[in-house]
This record gives structure tokens, sequence and C-alpha cells, in this order.
């Protein structure tokens, strides 16, 4: 067991009331780990619950989300301490930053390469799959014993951060813990159906229409999608079903940096994928993003076709 697990176990262990805070639009790790995190405080004697901007987006609704997810305004207790979790920045909680009173104990675990969250104790670890594999690491230095509930949470972030296993991120330690979850009981070609195939019929819609727009610059080298609120109303999609659309842009042959833009009330927000020749999450740096080196983002708060050309010029200027 890692140093760094056994002082956050510690460290959890002499603190109670929790608030688990994660990232808004939250994905499969996000939501996986936190809730992981939480199902273990209490399994220990502890009050804890996940809050989120956002609610779980419909294709994580397997996850065991009653009673241990809040939205920030329907919190069911003041905090008394705060984990941060799959988040490296603190203006990517939106809401629920509302919890992060000044003088509450703040602890952070995360395994994104840009993290400037000043917590103590810290559990970062941008070499992790997922934040899901460091949350499973403190689990076990709890003590507490992974039962299926628990095996789900982290199957759920280990194989949406990976890629189903696919992404060059997936490590002999991801094998190892999808084999002990598996071991639960946990049925996979039910759950890989609703992680990675199954798309309702707007999700489907908003799909097509955004490929059909796709444009293509740099000699085939830089790809953008765009989504517009427009897109939202005429599909009756939601931010969710964007989940991965941005994979289609890079699994295009010869793309080495794919762009998807999405339209929001008040500016525009990016998902940004590498082949490994740009690492975009220094590409984003400057712009306010982060992330790792082939997966990033950010949220720009200005006009689309704005936020759209500040991105694209930063993307053009990276190809060379």
């Amino acid at each position: 067991m890692r140093t760094a697990a056994t002082d956050m176990a510690k460290w959890l262990a002499a603190h109670d009331r929790a608030a688990i805070l994660t990232h808004l639009h939250p994905d499969g790790d996000a939501l996986g780990a936190s809730l992981a995190l939480a199902l273990a405080l209490r399994a220990t004697g502890k009050e804890a619950f996940v809050c989120c901007q956002d609610g779980a987006p419909d294709f994580l609704s397997m996850l065991p989300t009653d009673g241990l997810l809040f939205l920030p305004e329907a919190a069911p207790y003041a905090p008394e301490t705060v984990v941060c979790v799959d988040c490296g920045a603190l203006n990517r909680f939106g809401r629920a930053s509302s919890l992060l009173r000044p003088g509450l104990p703040l602890a952070c675990v995360d395994h994104h390469e840009t993290n400037d969250i000043a917590a103590s104790p810290s559990f970062v670890d941008p070499k992790a799959a997922a934040a899901g594999e460091l949350v499973a690491e403190i689990v076990d230095a709890l003590g507490v014993p992974l039962d299926r509930e628990l095996a789900l949470c982290l199957y759920v972030a280990v194989s949406t951060d990976t890629g189903n296993f696919s992404f060059d991120c997936t490590t002999p330690e991801s094998l190892a813990l999808t084999a002990r979850c598996l071991r639960t009981g946990l049925d996979l070609s039910e759950l890989n159906y609703a992680l990675f195939r199954r798309r309702t019929m707007p999700r489907t819609k908003l799909l097509g229409r955004v490929l059909n727009g796709i444009e293509f610059s740099e000699g085939g080298r830089l790809s953008l999608m765009r989504v517009r609120q427009s897109d939202f109303a005429e599909c009756g999609a939601g931010m969710a079903d964007t989940e991965a659309i941005v994979n289609f842009g890079i699994d295009t042959a010869g793309v080495e940096i794919a762009v998807l833009a999405v339209e929001l009330a008040n500016g525009a927000k990016f998902s940004l994928r590498s082949r490994g020749g740009v690492n975009v999450a220094s590409l984003l740096a400057p712009l306010g993003g982060g992330g790792h080196a082939k997966a990033a983002g950010v949220t720009l708060e200005t006009g689309f076709d704005e936020a759209v050309e500040a991105v694209m010029s930063a993307a053009r200027q990276a190809l060379g």
C-alpha cells in the first residue's frame, strides 16, 4: 500500500461529516470514484455524501446515487470536511464550490496532470488510469471489504476512463482492480452495454447531426465538431449526450488533435483529444484549461465563435 493512500485513510478516519465534491458534467470516473469513497466512509461509520452541480447522466443510471448524490442546494448537512475527487481546479466544481467554506479541512484525490488545488493531504497520481484506482487504494487502507456495490462504482470509474480498457493509460493495476470487481458478481455484458453502446434516440440524433458537420483542417490533422444550443433543442438532447463524441474525431485516420466545442448559455465548453504528438493539457493551459496529455478540456466564458477561434488557433499553433 502506498504511503499516500494510508495517509489519506488515516486523515479520513480522523474526520467526519464529509462532502465529496466532483466536477460539473460528471463522467463515469468522477461519479464512480466519488460514490465509492462515500460508500467506504459510511462503511466505517462516518457520515458522507457526494455533491455535484449536475446529477448523474442517463448512461450512469446504474450507479447507487439514492441518498448519496446531492445537488449543492440540497446538501443534507453543512460539511465539516471536504474531499475533492477527480478534479484539478476549484473552478471546475460550479455551484458545488459553495460548500468550500474557509477553514474547512480539505483533501484531494485526483489523477490529472494539472492540479492546482491546495489540499492537505493530497493524493494525486497522474500515472493512475482513473481516480477510481486511487480510491480503491484508500478503500483497502480503510479496511473496507470490496462488496458488489463498491465494485460497481469502481468498475464504472476505471472502465470509462480507460475507454473500456482500450486507451494506453490502462495499466496492470487497472486490470487487477477490474478482476477484483468482477469477482463480486458484476454483470459485465449488461454494464458494458449501458456504458459504451446504448444510446437514447436524442443522443443518436445529436451524434448524427454533429458528425455530419465535422470539419477538418491542417491537411486533415485537426478536426472540429460543434454543438450549438439549437442542436440540443432540435434533437431533444442534453449536455450528457455529448459524452465521448470527441472520440469520433480523434479516431479518424490522420487526425492528430480533435476538438469538440459545445455552446453554453454563457460561453463554450471544449473537449480535446490527441494521438500523443501534442499535449492538449499544455495546449489549453494558457486558456485556463487542463487535464491529461491526450485528453483535456476548458470552459471559456465568451462568445461561441470567439471561443472556438481561440481554441482552434492554439491547436493550429501546437501542430506547427
